[in-house]
C-alpha cells in the first residue's frame, strides 16, 4: 500500500519515548526519518536514537528548521501527543509548503479548554458545568458551587496542574498550581462528574469521520489529578456513547472543518449523562492505532504519516469498527517521589496476551509527586478473550514489576484493584 512512500523523508518533531512510535511506524513504511527538537541527542532521546538522522534544533524556531528542511529535501512534517509540538509542526509544514492535516486555528481550539467547551455547546455536545475562578473568593458565589470540582490549566497536557478539590479550602492552592502550569495563566474550574471516564478516537478522511476505538478508563486513587491506571476496549458503555454523543461529536468535527487526521474526545459516562471535557486533534497517548490495526487492518498512525507526505490518508475507513472481537488494555503503573535505585520486570516477555512492555524509568532518574504523567513507571499493552483474561494479566504484571528507590524502598503506587472490571 505504501510503496510510493519508500525513500521519502519525514521530519518528526519531538524525541521523547512516545515519539518513537511515529519513527517505528514510518520505518515500517520504508520512510527515511529525521527527528528534531532542542534536546541534545542522548540516552533519553528515544526517538532520535531510532531515527535515521537527528537535529538538535529548537522546533519553535520555525524559519531555521524550515530552511534545514529545504536543504535536506524533507517531504513532510509530523508531531503527536502534544498540541505545542503539533502547532510547531504545522507552522513548519506551512513554511515549506508540504501537507498538514490541521490548521493552527483548529489546534488552538483543541488546546484552549474554554474555547473548546463553548464550541461543544454550539454543536450539542454536553460538557461539565463551569465555575468562574475570579468569583471563588466571594462567599455568595462559592455557596452555589457543588463540590467536588476539578481545577486545571486551559492549555496544558499530561495531567499537569490538575487538582480535584473536595472542598472550598483546597481551591487556593489548586488555582495557584493550575495558573503556574498554564502558558497563558488561565484556568478552568468545572464540576467533577463522577462516573467512568472514556476516550473516543475518530479517524478522519476527506471530511468523513469514523469511530475507531472507544475506551473506558479507570483512574488512580493515590494521585490528586486522577492519573489513568487502565484503558480498556471494547467498552461496555459504547452503546450509551453512540446513542447520546456520537452524532453531536461528528457534527462538531464537521463544524470546525476537520477534514483529515485523528481526533480524540475525553469524557465521563454516568447512568444518565455522557459529558465531554477535552479533545485532542492529534495522536493520543493510548496509541490505540495498534488495536485498530490488529482488529480491522486499518492503522490510523500510518494513515497520518501518509497524509504528511502526500496529503492523502491512505486507508479504507469501511474496515473501521469499534466493536472488537477481543479485549485490549493499556495498563500503567506509577511511582511516588524519589530517586530510582532499581527497576525491573521479572516476568517473561513472551507471556500470551502481553503485547508490549515499556519500562519508562532507569536507575538514577528522579520522580516528583506532581500528579502528571511523568510519574509513569511501566506501561503494558494487554489482550485477552475476556475481561477475566485481562484481570489475570493485570495481576501478573503487578506481581512482576519492581521499582525501588536508592535506599531499597518500594516506589510504586498501591496495586490496582482489577476486580472493578467485573462490576
Amino acid at each position: 500500500m505504501y510503496e510510493q512512500l519508500k525513500g521519502k523523508r519525514l521530519l518528526v518533531i519531538g524525541s521523547a519515548e512516545i515519539d518513537a512510535n511515529i519513527v517505528n511506524a514510518a520505518h515500517e513504511m520504508g520512510i527515511y526519518v529525521i527527528v528534531a527538537d532542542g534536546v541534545k541527542k542522548s540516552t533519553a532521546t528515544f526517538a532520535k536514537n531510532l531515527a535515521d538522522e537527528a537535529w538538535d534544533i529548537d522546533y519553535r524556531d520555525t524559519e531555521t528548521v524550515a530552511q534545514k528542511c529545504r536543504e535536506n529535501g524533507v517531504d513532510g512534517v509530523l508531531a503527536g501527543y502534544s498540541e505545542f509540538r503539533v502547532a510547531a509542526a504545522c507552522r513548519i509544514a506551512n513554511c515549506i509548503g508540504c501537507p498538514f492535516y490541521a490548521t493552527l486555528d483548529q489546534i488552538e481550539l483543541t488546546r484552549n479548554k474554554r474555547r473548546f467547551k463553548d464550541t461543544c455547546r454550539k454543536y450539542g455536545v454536553q460538557v461539565p458545568t463551569d465555575y468562574r475562578s475570579e468569583d471563588m473568593d466571594k462567599a455568595e458565589y462559592l455557596a452555589g458551587v457543588r463540590f467536588p470540582v476539578i481545577v486545571k490549566p486551559t492549555d496544558a497536557a499530561g495531567r499537569k496542574g490538575i487538582t480535584i478539590c473536595q472542598e472550598a479550602s483546597q481551591l487556593g492552592k489548586a488555582i495557584a498550581l493550575a495558573r503556574s502550569q498554564s502558558v497563558t495563566g488561565t484556568i478552568v474550574i468545572e464540576e467533577y462528574v463522577k462516573g467512568i471516564e472514556f476516550v473516543a478516537v475518530y479517524t478522519l478522511q476527506d471530511g468523513h469521520s469514523s469511530l475507531s476505538c472507544f475506551n473506558e478508563k479507570y483512574l488512580d486513587k493515590e494521585s490528586t489529578s486522577g492519573l489513568c491506571d487502565l484503558a480498556l476496549a471494547p467498552s461496555s458503555y459504547l452503546d450509551q456513547y453512540i446513542g447520546s454523543c456520537d452524532q453531536p461529536v461528528r457534527a462538531f468535527l464537521k463544524g470546525i472543518r476537520a477534514e483529515n487526521g485523528v481526533a480524540f474526545f475525553q469524557g465521563i459516562v454516568t447512568q444518565d449523562r455522557v459529558v465531554v471535557f477535552e479533545m485532542g486533534y492529534r495522536l493520543n497517548g493510548g496509541n490505540d492505532y495498534f488495536i485498530a490495526d490488529k482488529e480491522n487492518g486499518i492503522n490510523y498512525m500510518k494513515m497520518l504519516i501518509s497524509h504528511s507526505l502526500t496529503g492523502k490518508m491512505e486507508g479504507d475507513l469501511d474496515l473501521d469498527k469499534p466493536r472488537f472481537g477481543r479485549y485490549y488494555a493499556n495498563f500503567l503503573l506509577y511511582a511516588h517521589a524519589g530517586t530510582v535505585g532499581r527497576v525491573k520486570f521479572h516476568g517473561t516477555m513472551d507471556k500470551e496476551g502481553l503485547e508490549d512492555i515499556h519500562i519508562k524509568k532507569v536507575a538514577g532518574m528522579t520522580v516528583k509527586d506532581d500528579g502528571s504523567t511523568q510519574q509513569c513507571a511501566f506501561t503494558f499493552k494487554l489482550s485477552a478473550d475476556s475481561r477475566q483474561g485481562i484481570i489475570d494479566l493485570i495481576h501478573y504484571c503487578q506481581a512482576n514489576a519492581e521499582m525501588t528507590d536508592e535506599h531499597g524502598n518500594n516506589m510504586l503506587f498501591s496495586p490496582f484493584d482489577a476486580s472493578v472490571l467485573n462490576t
